[in-house]
């Protein structure tokens, strides 16, 4: 069952970055980053109580949830400048970096240790990212090349990040129920931003105010992968979740191809598919 949900993950993630991509298109990066968090509460609302809420929370809960509610707040916003700079199919293929970054973060916040393997994994990886920036010359070149774009930089500290608030995560299910702490981090993470979007409302454009419907759009598709997530990683270890969550890579690349006409789709697809082998491995 938690494969079936990590995979419901990845599929609603892959659209939910598409639609993302295309809300900057005429919205501050800062609203379309709000709308990702906040348009998702009224559907995750009712799932919340759908399970029993603790009489007393503790202020090991409240501490668990600031911390990984700050982190998604950083992340969130780094994750739609990373989009905003670069093709999805340049940027999305490097959070196969996330599980790389689990196998340290992991066995220390939460006893989940995978299975050995992981080396091969990660040269894959590394292999995977080397062929996305394939268009600079030299042994180095193609990862000069590849971080020599914003994006892919950006969104290598957004794994690094995430790396460390899935297992924040599987600590605060432990403290509450999967539906209960989504929609707790989410309302973190979503006043949070609300607060940074009042503070620059001056610099939004009154542009940015509009596309309701799209913005709801990315707030179902949300609500809905993080509820999968949530369920899985209850019920799996954190890397084996995330791993698989990972296929919303090659479905954000091939988004960015037919949506967006993003140029240069084989190498980055097969860089893709290559850093993805890497991820499934590092799960045997």
């Amino acid at each position: 069952m938690w494969i079936i949900l990590s995979l419901g993950t990845a599929l609603c993630e892959a659209i939910k970055d598409g639609l993302c991509k295309k809300g900057l298109e005429g919205n501050d990066f800062l609203i379309i980053a709000w709308a990702w968090k906040t348009f998702s509460l009224p559907f995750l609302l009712p799932l919340a109580f759908t399970t029993a809420v603790p009489e007393c929370l503790s202020l090991r809960f409240f501490a668990i949830l600031a911390l990984g509610g700050g982190l998604n707040i950083l992340a969130t916003i780094l994750y739609v400048r990373a989009i905003q700079a670069s093709d999805l199919s340049l940027t999305l293929p490097l959070l196969s970096f996330t599980p790389v970054f689990l196998l340290i973060t992991s066995p220390l916040m939460v006893g989940d240790t995978p299975e050995p393997g992981g080396f091969l994994g990660v040269f894959l990886i590394f292999l995977g990212s080397y062929i996305l920036g394939s268009s600079k010359p030299g042994f180095l070149g193609p990862i000069k090349g590849l971080f020599s774009e914003k994006g892919p930089r950006l969104m290598l500290c957004v794994a690094l990040i995430w790396s460390i608030a899935a297992n924040v995560d599987k600590m605060g299910l432990r403290e509450t129920s999967p539906f209960f702490w989504a929609f707790s981090v989410q309302m973190f993470i979503a006043t949070g931003l609300s607060f940074l979007l009042f503070k620059k409302q001056k610099r939004i454009s009154p542009g940015s105010k509009k596309n309701i419907f799209l913005l709801s759009l990315i707030g179902l598709f949300t609500a809905l992968g993080l509820t999968s997530q949530m369920l899985a990683i209850n019920i799996g270890l954190v890397p084996y979740v995330i791993a698989i969550k990972r296929l919303s890579i090659v479905f954000g690349v091939i988004v960015g191809a037919v949506v967006f006409k993003e140029k240069d789709l084989k190498p980055r697809l097969c860089g893709a598919i290559i850093m993805l082998a890497g991820v499934f491995l590092m799960t045997k």
